[in-house]
């Protein structure tokens, strides 16, 4: 697939990149405090970037975190779009260890559990957290000095990278930057952070065109599931970067931010084994594409959010369907309506 989608994006655009292979050519040292996460990057993150891109187009993989292949996903979703020229892509890597072994790792590389990169924890082997590194990939790309044609900056994750990017769209604390737009794209999370203690009335149910038949109440099942509001599904307990933020600030802000939710229009398989079906997450939905457009019309009926959502046609838990495909193109380089 990798080989496939890279010959996608040399062949249908025709246009040239500085960087357009998802090996170590194209990666970088990102400092964030005494050590650093790897980039998989078009642009260089240091010096002035030749041509000037207009977009930075930053991607968060899944849960295998295979940031290459998310790399080269992007490129294909920036080849599909006509948009290579003008664009500087960026695949950030969060490297995860277990007991049993993990990701390999350089010196001074940060490195997380499987679980805590997700949500902005501190890394294992430093104060830093996800969000942090993700702060100073933002940063790097609104340097006026070395993108001096900087206009936008999209955020956009897939799976476990949608749920980092949408808690990080509500906790994040450098959104606004001066003179640069910053937008969100959250597609196919297993679960979302609820800016309420309330759920979808049970038998309900919501739909993009008509809204919910039922109201957002509180959980019926909460005393047995107690703990279906602490972070990283609400706002209860919060911990790492978030907490620094603050409840209050994530609702406020969090409902303030531009953010697009896609949905693969057959992401509903239940049996999935990457589905999140704990109690915390059953209490959203039964499955992804269910649990998407029941958050954001939680956001749009409770907070008043002009949020966007679209539903990716034919596309099941695929990051290449969704982001190369029409939904994703349109989501990441407008307009999307």
């Amino acid at each position: 697939m990798k080989t496939l989608t890279l010959s996608l994006v040399l062949c249908i655009a025709g246009f040239a990149a500085p960087c357009l292979t998802s090996g170590d050519a194209c990666t970088e040292r990102l400092a964030t405090g005494k050590r650093h996460v790897r980039i998989y990057r078009t642009h260089a993150l240091t010096g002035p970037a030749e041509p000037a891109p207009h977009l930075a187009y930053i991607m968060v993989h899944g849960m295998n975190r295979n940031a290459d292949d998310y790399f080269a996903w992007t490129l294909a979703s920036a080849a599909a779009a006509g948009r290579l020229d003008s664009t500087a892509a960026a695949a950030i890597h969060f490297k995860a260890r277990t007991a049993n072994g993990g990701d390999p790792v350089a010196d001074g590389e940060l490195y997380w559990n499987t679980e805590s990169w997700k949500s902005g924890e501190s890394a294992i082997n430093g104060p830093e957290s996800s969000f942090e590194a993700m702060d100073a990939l933002v940063r790097a790309f609104a340097d006026k000095s070395r993108f001096p044609n900087m206009k936008e900056i999209v955020v956009a994750g897939h799976s476990a990278g949608g749920q980092f990017v949408q808690r990080y769209a509500a906790a994040n604390r450098i959104d606004p930057l001066p003179g640069l737009h910053i937008r969100y794209v959250v597609a196919n999370p297993s679960s979302y952070v609820y800016m309420s203690p309330n759920r979808l009335r049970a038998g309900a149910a919501c739909t993009q065109a008509d809204g919910c038949n039922g109201p957002f109440v509180p959980y019926f099942d909460a005393d047995n599931c107690t703990t279906y509001n602490r972070y990283r599904y609400g706002l209860d307990s919060l911990t790492g970067y978030a907490a620094k933020t603050g409840a209050e600030t994530i609702r406020k802000q969090f409902a303030a931010r531009r953010v697009i939710y896609l949905a693969g229009e057959l992401d509903t398989n239940t049996a999935d084994p990457s589905l999140d079906k704990s109690c915390p997450a059953q209490s959203q939905g039964p499955n992804r594409r269910e649990r998407a457009v029941t958050f954001w019309n939680s956001m749009r009926l409770l907070f008043g959010a002009r949020h966007l959502f679209g539903i990716a046609p034919g596309c099941g838990h695929s990051a290449v369907c969704v982001f190369a495909g029409p939904a994703g193109v349109k989501a990441v380089f407008g307009p999307f309506e």
